[in-house]
């Protein structure tokens, strides 16, 4: 039996389809197990094949004065709007739509060269963005509730 916790809920989905495209918004979509997002160009076997970002955390890096290394080309698969990722561990099964993804890094490392690093202010993705693996695939959709799982 598992237990359940509701930590969010979806506000946007994105994909990169090739390495000149755009981030492109989506409506929904198609989580395949220990392959990612169908469709984008990041997607594969490995423990990075969800990027996953609070809300709060993307209108922080929108808002940002002085732009990092990073702060300029990372972007995630998945916004979730309340996620908190200090309520997640490394390990952790979260729900989202019809999937079930395990979560395999919290946070990022920053570069020495990064001018927010340098500055020694504190960028967003430090402790923000979530990697997970796919264990369960599935459908995703904009306004999906996301769960935290016990087993």
């Amino acid at each position: 039996m598992d237990t359940r916790a509701l930590i969010g809920e979806i506000a946007a989905i994105y994909i990169k389809r090739n390495i000149e495209g755009t981030w492109e918004a989506l409506g929904e979509g198609q989580l395949r197990p220990d392959f990612g997002l169908m469709d984008h160009i990041h997607s594969g076997k490995g423990d990075r094949q969800v990027a996953i970002l609070p809300e709060s955390a993307r209108e922080e890096l929108s808002s940002l004065k002085l732009k990092g290394i990073c702060t300029e080309r990372f972007h995630e698969n998945i916004t979730i709007r309340g996620l908190n990722p200090d309520r997640l561990g490394i390990g952790s099964r979260i729900v989202i739509g019809e999937t079930i993804q395990e979560v395999t890094e919290v946070g990022k490392l920053c570069f020495p060269e990064c001018n927010i690093m340098r500055r020694g202010e504190v960028c967003p993705l430090i402790g923000g963005v979530i990697f997970t693996r796919v264990e369960t695939g599935g459908r995703i959709r904009t306004g999906d509730l996301v769960w935290s799982m016990q087993l």
